[in-house]
C-alpha cells in the first residue's frame, strides 16, 4: 500500500510538471541524495518546500517518503509550508477578503 502510494505520488509529480521536466528531475535528485544520506532531513524539507511552494497538496503528501522517525517533524514543517502556499495563492488570485 505504501509503495503504491509512493508510485502514485511520483507519477502525479511527473504529470504535473510535464512542461517543466527540470522540476521533476530536481525532485528525483533530492530523493536520491537523501537516500544516499548525502543530505539531512532538514535540508530535504527546505528544498522540497521551495520546489513545491505553489503546490500545497504535494507538500502535504511528501511525508510518505520519509522514515517514521522524522515523519511528525516533517508533517509539521511541510503542512506549515503548504498553508503558507495556500494563503499566498488566495491573495494572488483575489480570493481573500479585501
Amino acid at each position: 500500500l505504501e509503495f503504491d502510494h509512493a508510485i502514485n505520488y511520483v507519477t502525479t509529480i511527473k504529470r504535473r510538471f510535464a512542461s517543466e521536466p527540470e522540476t521533476y528531475k530536481k525532485f528525483l535528485e533530492i530523493l536520491h541524495t537523501y537516500q544516499k544520506e548525502q543530505r539531512g532531513i532538514k535540508e530535504v524539507l527546505d528544498e522540497v518546500s521551495v520546489l513545491f511552494a505553489d503546490h500545497p497538496d504535494l507538500l502535504k503528501e511528501f511525508t510518505f517518503f520519509l522514515p517514521d522517525a522524522v515523519q511528525e517533524q516533517a508533517k509539521e514543517r511541510l503542512h506549515r509550508a503548504a498553508a503558507e502556499s495556500e494563503v499566498s495563492d488566495s491573495i494572488l488570485h483575489g480570493d481573500a477578503a479585501a
